[in-house]
């Protein structure tokens, strides 16, 4: 029986990226379609019809490739996703890629604004996640009148990463957990080579994708002064934890001029 491994988020750092380096390893088969996300963990219609529907609907096509795989970004804000996907496969191995926390408010702001959901400006808007204008249908969220599987509005909360870490860690182990940093991420054979070597595939297999550009808005970095001061020095006891709770090495979010 092939090995499981689940992309977990976050949210706004890079994982259609690094869908590509996976997707790409011959000895792993990733669900398909990627888009839309799979979400089987996550959606209630879809997981009623069971894990035999799961397999024969979403790896159609794979092999004998020793590992499959699924990208569902949302899963990382998700107990229900945590607990059924523990139950299904607890030994399964989870990748997490995570951004500079404050880039990723930003990215999501616009992201949000790009998809007609966002109408006030980034300063009220990142100050006052909360008079986002969002209804709950059990683990989905009603906004513009779309079902979405993630609020859109919580910028600030969805970058305190270790938050959403433990609900995983709490069930799965850290030792089955791979945290890669989005700015050390990018185009590095090393950071590649490791996350092969963890879900225990060829690491010498160098993908294509890995030199490829990832397409961000170009608005992404786009902040008020003194608003992103404000907010790295709002994040900077959850990193702490998370470096400490998880041995990341966040070194790049404090470079000066980091991204």
């Amino acid at each position: 029986m092939a090995e499981r491994l689940f992309v977990i988020g976050g949210q706004r750092c890079g994982t259609t990226y690094l869908h590509g380096l996976l997707d790409e390893h011959p000895e792993i088969a990733m669900a398909r379609p990627a888009l839309p996300e799979p979400k089987f963990f996550y959606d209630d219609d879809l997981y009623r019809r069971g894990l035999d529907w799961y397999d024969a609907h979403f790896f159609a096509e794979a092999g004998d490739e020793p590992v499959r795989g699924e990208k569902s970004v949302g899963y990382l804000e998700s107990d229900r996703a945590a607990e059924r996907i523990a139950g299904a496969f607890p030994g399964a191995s989870l990748v997490v890629l995570l951004r500079d926390p404050v880039d990723r408010a930003v990215s999501n702001y616009w992201f949000t604004v790009g998809h007609g959901l966002e109408h006030r400006p980034i300063d009220e808007a990142l100050r006052d996640e909360d008079a986002g204008m969002v209804e709950r249908d059990g683990e989905w969220f009603l906004a513009g009148g779309r079902r979405i599987a993630a609020n859109p509005f919580i910028y600030v909360r969805r970058s305190r990463y270790v938050e959403d870490l433990r609900r995983w860690s709490d069930r799965f182990g850290r030792d089955r957990m791979h945290i890669m940093v989005f700015e050390d991420t990018m185009g590095s054979e090393t950071a590649v080579a490791g996350l092969y070597g963890f879900l225990g595939v060829d690491a010498s297999f160098r993908p294509s994708a890995l030199g490829r550009v990832v397409h961000a808005s170009s608005r992404d970095g786009e902040l008020p002064d003194g608003l992103r001061r404000t907010l790295a020095e709002g994040f900077e006891p959850y990193n702490r934890a998370l470096e400490a709770e998880y041995c990341v090495d966040l070194g790049s979010w404090r470079r000066e001029g980091a991204a």
